[in-house]
This record gives structure tokens, sequence and C-alpha cells, in this order.
């Protein structure tokens, strides 16, 4: 695994080898994306809608996002990472163009070639440079593995479970699907971002990843159901495996540290087969990568800003622009990555004054990243909480304490106990980190610094809907890339390659059998005190398995290589296990949508305009134990339109009061009774006065769902029926 034998590093000392054939070098790529294409139409995906993507990604995203990152950085790495990063500074530009000139974002891909091709500047940025780095066949067949593995996974659990719009039956769609959605669409249509089913309630939030998916459907017409749940989660998940790929491979300076740490985060699952998250084992893959599109979105963005702040903090010139950028993006795809970065800058900083060796550079990149999040602060999220607070051990309120009195000394014990298998389940593949070094440079201690703020954020913060395991994903990148370094530095140890490919087969062969014991390890029928119990079992056999290979290998001096990656992939089958036995979630959060009433709204899309607001009685989820939950959001996620008053589960008001009770969950009590009532009256018991009043309020549409109350019939008399499927009936307002 040694870098040496995968990549040409060119020197003036040493010619460049001769390159392999240009079909050899292209084959994964080529590979990669023929699956990728060959998935989507067996998903049923049009070829058109298809084609229209990858020429929008290619050609609105990648093309002009690579130009400028060429013409911002210093010094070219790989045309990987050019194409890479290029691709994330792309995202980043498809955001401003969608805030500047909205129904017009396809305009700046254009702008940018053509600035590139008139400025004599810039004219050389078309033509690749001499690179001093290319990856290895073998190494761009294992990246291309990986990013298959993690789209296999995602197919299964995700993708072939969820049809883009309810045709041939009922759906039961995980209900964060549905509110991120309508979050896309109100973005679509409309500047600043509100809550879709609230009005003209602002909404501060991450929603760079919602926007992506606004602008992709501007430009191209493709329908945004379609890119939610079909083209857009893939060519992410691809983007995010290459991205880590790379940025390991340039901060561990070790070409296989990068396929390693991919593999850690995308293929790879917690060392035992724990509950679903939330719970206080945790997640990082399974699940969260496909339930909410802002955690994969992010771990791209966190990618370059990994590297970048890398090469700033060894001081090497003309990095500052591109860091800047890269962290002002992460702020707006998700608020928890640039404090983790931050907390990374901060431990370099206080090992140097330990070490009596203060330097400036650290000081003023925590600066920037400082005044970067303040920024952030202030502009994106208002000074808005998001409904964090301290709650120390929070995250296991459902293995010890009460959501209402927390965690108290008399619940050490059981803390104590809980902890040591969360540390087994989340941390057996950040064991690379232990492996001995001479001592940890600025690099290494900003990579430590930021994973353990993310750890300490999770086990410490309180938040209404178990948000507070957004700080440790936040911080597993940075985690695997310095787990996956001393794995490769191991490797580089072992006196042969012979050995080492030997060593290899036997661990992963290893922790593919230890995978199939904890598939068998479940926890749903221990008693509370005893879930951890499997976990414990688990890291005992894993631990007993790692030394039997250790010592069977010790003689070719690939023990400790053998031993750590038996460790560091004991939890290689929690993905195919979830998949199998999880997909989407099951049905424990979701809403029921028939094809009635998500051909309603999307009637709604085709004879409406996107300034006219929708009423309706839809507040609910639906019946049995999730009829209190106000969590319906397929009205605005299908119609692209903003409704008055349709559910408030997610909305700030709603996180602000659950937080101030310390209660988890969406608030079931709307705060705004009076306006609530006159609502619902105006549909329920109309007159021409209680009409006006949703007149008044832009509403010139009324979408009753009879499944949750009939409307009066005199409503026919007062406004025109236009459409009805079912129990979906819509009205159209007359005017005055």
């Amino acid at each position: 695994m040694a870098a040496v034998t995968t990549v040409h590093q060119r020197t003036e000392a040493s010619p460049p080898a001769r390159p392999a054939p240009r079909w050899t070098a292209w084959a994964p790529a080529l590979t990669l994306a023929a699956a990728v294409v060959a998935l989507l139409l067996a998903l049923g995906t049009a070829p058109l809608d298809v084609a229209k993507y990858a020429a929008y990604l290619a050609l609105g995203v990648v093309l002009p996002g690579t130009l400028i990152y060429r013409a911002l950085r210093p010094s070219p790495h790989s045309l990987l990472e050019d194409l890479a990063y290029g691709a994330v500074v792309g995202l980043l530009g498809e955001t401003l163009a969608l805030v500047v000139l909205r129904d017009l974002v396809w305009l700046w891909p254009a702008a940018v070639g053509a600035a590139f091709l008139a400025v004599p500047g810039l004219r050389r940025h078309w033509r690749a440079p001499d690179y001093p780095n290319r990856p290895s066949v073998t190494w761009s067949w294992v990246v291309a593995g990986i990013a298959a593995a993690f789209l296999a996974y995602l197919t299964a659990a995700f993708l072939a479970v969820n049809p883009p719009v309810p045709v041939s039956g009922p759906q039961q769609y995980m209900i964060d699907q549905l509110n991120l959605l309508a979050l896309a669409g109100d973005l679509k249509h409309h500047f600043p971002l509100t809550v879709p089913e609230q009005g003209d309630r602002p909404l501060p939030y991450h929603w760079f990843a919602y926007g992506h998916l606004a602008a992709g459907s501007l430009a191209t017409g493709i329908d945004l159901p379609v890119l939610w749940f079909r083209l857009d989660l893939p060519a992410l998940a691809v983007l995010a495996v290459v991205l880590l790929a790379v940025t390991g491979w340039r901060v561990a300076r070790r070409a296989w540290a990068g396929p390693v740490a991919a593999a850690l985060m995308f293929a790879v699952g917690e060392a035992v087969m724990p509950r679903q998250a939330p719970a206080f084992f945790g997640t990082i893959t399974a699940y969260y990568t496909w339930s909410s599109r802002s955690l994969l979105y992010a771990a791209a963005l966190t990618m370059p800003l990994i590297g970048t702040a890398v090469a700033v903090l060894r001081r090497e010139r003309g990095w500052w622009l591109l860091v800047g950028l890269f962290a002002a993006g992460t702020t707006g795809a998700k608020s928890t990555v640039l404090p983790l970065a931050g907390a990374g800058v901060a431990l370099v900083v206080g090992v140097h004054l330990l070490r009596k060796r203060p330097q400036w550079t650290p000081w003023l990149l925590g600066g920037a990243f400082a005044a970067i999040e303040i920024l952030a602060v202030t502009v994106l999220y208002g000074f808005e909480s998001q409904g964090l607070s301290w709650g120390p051990f929070t995250i296991m309120l459902d293995f010890v304490g009460s959501q209402y009195t927390g965690t108290t000394l008399g619940d050490v014990p059981l803390i104590a106990w809980g902890l040591g298998a969360y540390a087994i389940a989340m941390g057996a593949r950040l064991a690379g980190i232990l492996v001995p070094r001479r001592s940890l440079d600025d690099a290494e201690l900003f990579l430590l610094g930021a994973l353990l703020a993310g750890v300490l954020g999770s086990l410490t913060v309180w938040h209404v809907s178990w948000s507070q395991h957004f700080f440790i994903i936040a911080g597993w990148p940075f985690g695997t890339i310095l787990s996956a370094s001393g794995l490769v530095l191991l490797a580089e140890r072992v006196p042969s390659p012979a050995s080492r490919r030997l060593a290899t087969a036997v661990a992963l062969a290893a922790a593919g059998v230890l995978g199939a014991f904890a598939v068998v390890a479940t926890v749903a029928q221990w008693p509370r005190w005893g879930v951890p119990v499997p976990t414990y079992v688990f890291g005992a056999a894993t631990l007993v398995v790692a030394a039997a290979v250790g010592v069977g290998l010790r003689r070719r001096g690939a023990g400790a290589y053998a031993a750590l990656a038996v460790v560091l992939f004991a939890g290689v089958a929690r993905l195919p296990h979830d998949a199998a036995t999880n997909a989407n979630l099951g049905e424990a959060y979701h809403v029921r949508v028939g094809p009635a009433q998500a051909a309603g709204a999307r009637w709604l899309r085709d004879h409406s305009s996107p300034d006219e607001y929708v009423a309706t009685n839809v507040h609910r989820v639906g019946s049995g134990e999730q009829a209190r939950q106000s969590l319906a959001y397929w009205i605005s996620a299908y119609s692209e339109r903003r409704v008055l008053l349709g559910s408030w589960g997610y909305s700030p008001e709603s996180t602000r009061m659950q937080s101030e009770r310390h209660r988890l969950g969406p608030s079931t009590v709307y705060w705004d009774p009076a306006r609530l009532a006159a609502n619902d009256a105006a549909i329920y018991s109309p007159s021409p006065e209680r009409l006006a009043w949703l007149w008044d309020r832009k509403v010139r549409w009324i979408l009753v769902d009879r499944a949750q109350g009939t409307e009066s019939p005199r409503l026919a008399d007062l406004a025109d029926r236009v459409w009805e499927r079912e129990t979906v009936v819509i009205y159209r307002l007359r005017p005055g």
C-alpha cells in the first residue's frame, strides 16, 4: 500500500515513468459512470433526464468550477484533484448564481467559459498542466469500487424504495425527505428561503444543498422529485468518495491514505449492529447519508476545506483565498463543520504555545475562520440557536436518564458503561490514529482537534431532534484521514509487497467473518442496561481475531498492519445489514402519500403562480400513533408552492418552544391558535369574510384532503371547485 508503488512522482532527479495507456487510466471512471447510468435507467429514470443532468453537471458545475479552481490554486497536484475540487467550486458558484440570476442560473457557466476564452491570462487554464502526481490504475479501481459499494447501499436503502412520485399506489416517505424537498421547491421560485408551509416566515438555515437542487431543476427543466429521489444522490455520493480519496492523499502525503479514508467513511459501518439512529450508538453512513441531503453535500464541501487548511498550516503560499471560499461554503452547507475546523486550528495554536514555538499562521487561520463563522451566524442563521443547548450525555437519553430531567450524577455508572460501548462501535474505524508517530505535525493536530471537537459536541450538546449527532458526523472526515494515514504508515513498514498483499487479504477476510458475526448481535430484545452487551462481546471478538491475525503474520513483518486492518474494517457488514433490514428507516417516521394527493399537488404546481399561496386543512401526518405530529409536507413538496398554514413541526418556533420546554421532537401544538382557527374556519365554516381573510394573505387556492376532515358544502358556493380525485379536492378563490 505504499504510495510510491501507486503514483508516479515527477522530479528533476527521476524522470516520469511511462504512463499507462489512456484507455486503461480512464477505465475505472468510465466503468463507474456507466454503472451509475445503468442504475438510474434500471430505476426507471427517463434517459433524457439522465443525459440532461449529466450534461449540466459536466458543463454547468465541473467545467466552470475547474477553470476557476485552476486560476486560484497556486500549484497543481493531480488532474483528479482539479476536477474534484473544481466541482466544489462549481457548486458554490452555482449557489451564488441562483441568488443573483435566479431563472437565468444557466448563464453563469457560460459567462465563466467566455471569460476564460477572452482573457489571455486565463486561456491557459483550459489546458491540463504538467501534474506532479497521477494515480495508478489500481488506486483508481479501488476508489471506483468504494464508490460503487456506497452506491449499492444507497440504492438498496433509499433509491429503490422511494419512487419520485407515487403513481401505482400509496408510498411511505420519510418525513424529512418531503420537508427538505419542499425547501428545494421554495428556493426554486423564491429567495430568501422561508418555511414552505408557514407563508412568509423566514427560515434561517443551511440551505446550500437545496439551492443546488433548485438550480439544477431551473437549468435543466428536470422535475425536482426526479432530481431528489434519483439523479442527485448518486452524483453527490461519487463526488464525496472521490473528494475524500483525493484529500486523504494530499493531506497524509500518502496516496493510499485517500482510498482507505474513503472506505472508512463510506463503505464500513459501526463495529456492531446497533439500533438505528437516533440512538446513542449513532451512525455515520447508514441512514444519515440519505436522510438529509445537506449531510452528504456538506461532506463534499468539507474535504477541500481540510485540504486547503492543511496547505495553509504547512505555510504553502497562495491558498488563503481558496480556504476562505471553502470555509464560507461549509457554513451554508452544514452549520457544524466550520466550528470543528476552528477547534482543530485551536489545538494547533495550543500545542505551539506549550512547545513555546508560536507561529502566526494558525492564529491568522483561526481568526479567518472565526470571522467567517460570525458572518454566517449573522447573515445565514440570524443568531438562531437552532435548538442547541448544553446537555452532557443527552445523546444517550434512549439508554440512560430522561428527556425531562436529562442525566444526573446517579447515572454516571450507566453512562460510563454506555460510553465504553459507544467508543467501540463508533471508534473502531479510528484505531489507526493510535499508530505511534515521531510527533504530530500541524496537519495531524488539526485533524485530531476537529475530530475531538466533533465527539465532544455530540456528547455534551442537547437538541430537540437528536441533531447533536451531526457534530461527530462533521468531524468524521478529519478522523478517517488521520486513521487511514496510520494504517498506511504501518503498511509501509511491511518488508515486501507480497507480504503486504497477503496481510491485506487475510485482514479483510477476517473482518468479513466478524461482520457476519455482528449481523446476529442484535440489541432489540435486551433490557436497557444490557443494550451495550453485544457491542462489548463484538469488541472482544474483534480484538481476539485481530491478535490471532497479527501473530500469524508476524514473521512476515505484517502482523501489526494486519491486526489494525481487522479492527478498522470490522464493521464492514453494517451497511449491507442496514440496507437489508431497515431500508428507508422502515415506516417508523413516515408520512403516507397516495397518488391522488401527489397528483393534486402537482396539478397546483402546473396551474398556479409561485406567488400564489395555498390554504389547506392538512396539518397532521395521518392517523394512529402519528396523528398528533404536524409533519405533513407533501403539499409544498410536490406543488412547489407556499402554504399559508400547513404543518409546523419543523418551524423555528417549534424548535424554540421544544428547546425551552426541554422536550424531544417537534411541537404538537401551534403557537398561534387564533391564526390556526381562522385558517380552518375558512374551510369548515366558510363565509365571504373568512375567504377574504385568506385572499388578503395571498391565498388563491384551497386544497382539502377529506381524510383530514370534510370541508363545508358551502365552500363550493363561495369558490370554484377545479380538481377532485378520491379524497383530495382543490378550490380556486374568487377575486373580491
